[in-house]
């Protein structure tokens, strides 16, 4: 009689394409950038604050301004620096990352455009982030 893991493992190797392919999906609600050609878009950087000292606390990053049914993209700690692209109601939507100089947030033509950079981006609770204009 074959094991559980044999009989699952067809199943499984179906799912990972799935699985990958929602980790890399756009956002729900795509942060927009606003501004004239040269233009930074993205204007403020701003610092995680008041998220807790325990290392299994974190910020949540959402494809979305708000709960469900938006997905978690990522998590931010306290300390953890973001640049700042968007502000809607309770939520910003925000760009981070190790690479954060090279996100590609200038405005290259004069339209309201989503960003697509290569930085890791989302939204996250404004009440969490200390907003430094530069």
């Amino acid at each position: 009689m074959p094991s559980i893991v044999s009989r699952l493992a067809p199943l499984l190797v179906l799912m990972l394409p799935g699985a990958a392919l929602a980790e890399t999906a756009p956002l729900n609600v795509p942060i927009l950038m606003h501004g004239a050609i040269g233009d930074d878009a993205c204007p403020d950087k701003g610092r995680i604050i008041e998220v807790g000292s325990e290392p299994d606390s974190y910020l949540a990053v959402q494809s979305g301004p708000g709960e469900a049914p938006f997905r978690e993209l990522g998590r931010l700690h306290d300390g953890d620096t973001v640049v700042v692209c968007e502000k809607l109601g309770l939520w910003l939507g925000v760009v981070y990352g190790s690479a954060s100089l090279g996100c590609q947030t200038t405005i290259l033509v004069p339209v309201e455009q989503a960003y697509t950079g290569p930085c890791d981006h989302g939204w996250v609770l404004a009440r969490n982030v200390s907003v430094d204009p530069r």
